[in-house]
């Protein structure tokens, strides 16, 4: 496995910095929430670390949190600046809100801007074989999917046609176009690695036939 599965170490700081201070967000809605976030700097610091196999699944966790707590941060502070009493820790979670929007920003800047140098790279490298989809992967598209259609329900469920409610759908489905595009990709890499497999039996026939 290439070392470019490894995010650099600016973009592991900022995935660090912005997964505590989400965590930091959460905790005032609820201490139990705040785990989830919590996952992002543990995730960020282990994967140098971890096996071939846990760098690409922590690279597909960090892009995955990051566009999809970016649309998570515009509805959680549409929903502060609409339901919550104006009290002192109204104004404390306005400003964690804010720095988190600010952090969470530069963070897909600079994931954006990463993820345009892989595509270059993945262009200018000779043609090589796809590499198999392995469980991790596989483990890791099941949990995204069950996670978004687990939401997903839970809108639908309590959509009652107000303005929040139609905020929270349409940043709904932006999420469920993420995963659906990381789906993709994984059915595409078994098609094109099944295709390659076969173009190798047909040569190795014909280099074998008289």
């Amino acid at each position: 496995m290439e070392q470019s599965d490894v995010f650099s170490r600016k973009i592991r700081w900022l995935a660090i910095v912005v997964g505590l201070s989400a965590s930091t967000l959460f905790c005032f809605l609820s201490p139990l929430a705040a785990f989830i976030p919590a996952l992002l700097p543990l995730a960020a610091a282990l994967q140098p670390s971890l096996p071939d196999p846990g760098k690409r699944i922590v690279k597909w966790f960090m892009w995955v949190w990051a566009f999809g707590w970016s649309q998570g941060l515009v509805v959680l502070s549409f929903l502060m600046l609409n339901y919550l009493p104006r009290t002192r820790h109204f104004v404390i979670l306005i400003v964690l809100s804010s720095i988190s929007a600010l952090l969470i920003l530069w963070w897909d800047i600079e994931l954006i801007v990463d993820g345009v140098r892989r595509i270059q790279i993945w262009r200018s490298a000779a043609v090589q074989e796809p590499l198999p989809v392995s469980l991790g992967l596989w483990m890791c598209a099941i949990a995204l999917n069950l996670w978004l259609g687990w939401g997903l329900i839970g809108i639908i469920s309590t959509y009652h046609g107000d303005a929040g409610g139609i905020y929270a759908l349409a940043m709904a489905m932006v999420e469920a176009a993420i995963v659906i595009v990381f789906d993709g990709y994984l059915a595409w890499r078994v098609v094109k690695l099944r295709q390659a497999r076969r173009a190798d039996v047909q040569g190795q026939e014909r280099k074998s036939s008289p």
